[in-house]
């Protein structure tokens, strides 16, 4: 007698069930794939692209894909965080390269700089459509400068301790280091006027340096003035409110004549 044939659900062999531990570690590595397809697809075809073809690149519905990120605006932060730790372990690298300390500046000035450049489109995404897809338009820009802050003072400390000297100034200038050289990377991408190692190079001497002293060099700066007592003189005793207001002509507006 031939026996029937199994079907093949029959024939799997049952695992034990999954705990919540092996439902999460799913979950997360089904993020991260959706995740690496949207930033594939907006390094692909650039800055501009919309929602359907990140869930397209993924092989999933938009809802499907906002699912994962709880909302739009946490797939887009997601995406921020995605450049950040790119940048982070960059900066990371360079903080704790050997060479001398006007190097180290100069690797760590390079590093945000090389980002925008070699990374151009993810940087448009991160700097301008964040700014109108979340809800809080400052929020993932002002992170970054702060955590980018953060651990580039935390070397600068490590450092001005080492060489026996005060390391108040450290967080101040390094939150400073990093607001510079963010405002002029965007100005520089959107200008593209010099190569990337010479900016690199003129922001070092700004920081490194300082700036020169032009007066040494023989250039006076004809547009300031060398006495400047009395140049703003102190403003005339407040009328009173009733009196201020009786004085006051709106702005382009004319005064009517009685006629």
């Amino acid at each position: 007698m031939v026996k029937p044939v199994r079907r093949a659900r029959d024939l799997t062999i049952r695992s034990p069930a999954t705990g919540p531990n092996d439902r999460d570690q799913r979950r997360q590595e089904r993020k991260s794939a959706l995740l690496e397809a949207a930033v594939e697809v907006i390094r692909r075809d650039g800055p501009g692209v919309s929602m359907d073809q990140m869930a397209a690149e993924a092989g999933v519905t938009k809802p499907i894909l906002y699912r994962h990120f709880h909302d739009r605006a946490g797939l887009v932060r997601a995406i921020a965080e995605y450049a950040f730790a790119e940048i982070a372990t960059g900066l990371d690298e360079a903080l704790h390269t050997d060479g001398t300390p006007r190097q180290l500046v100069a690797a760590t000035i390079d590093v945000y700089l090389r980002f925008i450049e070699s990374d151009n489109s993810l940087y448009r995404f991160l700097v301008h459509r964040t700014i109108a897809e979340t809800t809080d338009p400052n929020a993932v820009l002002t992170d970054y400068i702060s955590r980018a802050g953060r651990q580039v003072a935390l070397v600068l400390g490590e450092g001005l301790r080492a060489a026996g000297l005060d390391s108040g100034p450290a967080e101040p200038w390094a939150f400073g280091i990093v607001g510079m050289v963010h405002s002029a990377g965007d100005w520089w991408i959107e200008t593209g006027t010099m190569p990337r190692l010479r900016l690199a190079d003129y922001l070092t001497t700004l920081v490194y340096d300082g700036i020169p002293d032009m007066g040494a060099a023989g250039i006076t700066r004809t547009w300031m003035p060398t006495d400047t007592t009395g140049l703003v003189p102190d403003p005339p005793n407040r009328p009173s409110d009733e009196s201020a207001s009786a004085d006051i002509t709106p702005l382009n507006r004319t005064t009517r004549r009685s006629s």
